[in-house]
């Protein structure tokens, strides 16, 4: 009986100590997901950051985006780069996953406590503001739940192989208005296990995917 009164406070403690850290983790970027640019070029050189590390030791880098308060609004990077040169991109979202506003913001790279500052421009396309994508199930690989924030929006889904070669498509410009929609593809024969790509075209705003597929 006492073992089972002093088990809980400990377990309850230390998810106390667990929670503050896991719901920023859930929106983080992967250091390999930050190296891929948006699919807008012009956009892409507004959130790029780029790094050169020049040593053979690793030494920690942080990157930091902060607000015109000069609140952090984003702990974007914190990772033991090996040697090379680096160009993070931003995705525009904040610790919580949630799109910020329009505007300018500051970046602060810490190389190894050599400190570098640089500004950061975000823009929106309409669509893409106007528009926000989800996974209704993770048992179903093709589908997508697509959430409009406007009328009359032309959309456009496609199916690719992993090289991104089309070879499906579920709808092709259709014009759809404000709400959820859930769009799937559903085969009439089972493609074979591997990687492919979902490409969703919303209007002015392109959206991609990529999926692995295991029967």
């Amino acid at each position: 009986m006492n073992k089972k009164i002093i088990q809980f406070p400990i377990l309850l403690i230390a998810l106390l100590l667990v929670l503050p850290f896991a719901s920023n983790q859930l929106h983080a970027q992967t250091i390999s997901g930050l190296q891929q640019p948006p699919l807008d070029t012009l956009d892409a050189e507004r959130v790029r950051i780029w790094v050169g590390i020049e040593r053979d030791s690793r030494c920690r880098l942080t990157i930091n985006i902060l607000d015109d308060s000069n609140t952090v609004v984003r702990h974007l990077v914190d990772y033991l780069p090996s040697r090379g040169y680096y160009n993070f991109y931003w995705d525009k979202r904040d610790d919580a996953g949630e799109r910020v506003p329009s505007g300018q913001y500051q970046y602060i790279v810490d190389n190894c406590h050599k400190i570098s500052k640089g500004i950061l421009e975000v823009q929106y396309s309409f669509w893409e503001e106007h528009s926000s994508v989800s996974q209704p199930d993770t048992t179903r690989t093709f589908a997508i739940e697509l959430y409009l924030k406007a009328d009359s929006a032309n959309v456009t889904m496609l199916i690719c192989n992993g090289r991104g070669r089309q070879f499906n498509q579920v709808c092709v410009d259709s014009l759809l208005n404000k709400g959820r929609h859930l769009l799937e593809w559903r085969p009439a024969t089972v493609p074979y296990r591997g990687n492919y790509i979902i490409k969703l075209l919303v209007g002015d705003y392109e959206y991609r995917k990529e999926v692995t597929y295991i029967p």
